[in-house]
């Protein structure tokens, strides 16, 4: 049961807003919607990117979760950073399924190189990275409710495994996000550019597009360090121009 302790006066009259006192984010078992937006024309980058189907599984693991869920059928997909440096090799990169991913082993690939502004909003998050794909859902998809098996592959050498969803397409009351946590089931529609973080493990998902035309996200498979817990202290929304920040970036 909660303890409410209301600050009043002698009359009565409540001397604070907030009587109680909330955690907040937790990492591990919640979700960040982010109040940071990145803001810039970055559709010309994206006409660029050649998507592929998944048309086959690296590991025979995964083969037939990834049949029930339609991730070699709903999506397309062009990665920035992978095991091989390929724009086109999606799965971790060791004969193992259950290794645990270490940062050290991906390498950003050409897509990465060639898309200055998509390749400042990566290098805005101050974390490892493992593997970075974008994700382009189909009109008209749904990816059913599921976890994943991130930190199930370990944790102990490199940190917690969280995953990073970034919003590249502008598509109000359509592109939907699901989630259910330990205590919430939340439904979220991003603005372009807005972000969410969470524990693929403990955060069930699932996400469907209503709109006629793709949904294209970031996903980014990253480590849970101080930087990310720290983000959420940003109170108020804060714009960030990509553009901006790639020649800010270029510069140094």
């Amino acid at each position: 049961m909660y303890k409410f302790e209301t600050k009043t006066d002698a009359d009565g009259v409540i001397q604070s807003e907030l009587n109680h006192q909330p955690e907040g984010y937790n990492p591990t078992t919640g979700i960040y919607a982010s109040s940071y937006i990145f803001q810039g024309n970055w559709e010309d980058e994206l006409k660029a990117l050649e998507f592929k189907t998944r048309t086959e599984d690296a590991h025979k693991e995964i083969a037939k979760v990834d049949a029930m869920k339609g991730q070699n059928t709903q999506y397309l997909y062009n990665a920035f950073r992978s095991p091989d440096g390929s724009e086109h090799t999606l799965d971790a990169g060791s004969s193992d399924f259950w290794t645990e991913e270490a940062p050290e082993s991906c390498k950003y690939t050409a897509s990465y190189y060639n898309s200055p502004q998509l390749r400042a909003i990566l290098d805005w998050f101050e974390c490892d990275k493992t593997r970075i794909r974008v994700f382009q859902q189909q009109p008209g998809a749904y990816m059913q409710m599921h976890t994943d098996f991130d930190n199930q592959k370990g944790n102990s050498q490199y940190g917690e495994t969280l995953r990073i969803f970034v919003q590249l397409t502008n598509q109000p009351g359509g592109a939907w996000y699901r989630f259910k946590t330990a205590d919430s089931e939340v439904s979220i529609n991003l603005q372009k550019g807005q972000f969410l973080i969470f524990n693929p493990d403990h955060t069930g998902h699932q996400t469907q597009n209503l709109t006629d035309v793709p949904r294209n996200a970031f996903m980014l498979i990253v480590k849970r360090n101080a930087w990310l817990d720290a983000l959420t202290k940003n109170e108020t929304m804060t714009f960030i121009d990509t553009k901006e920040l790639a020649e800010t970036r270029k510069a140094v």
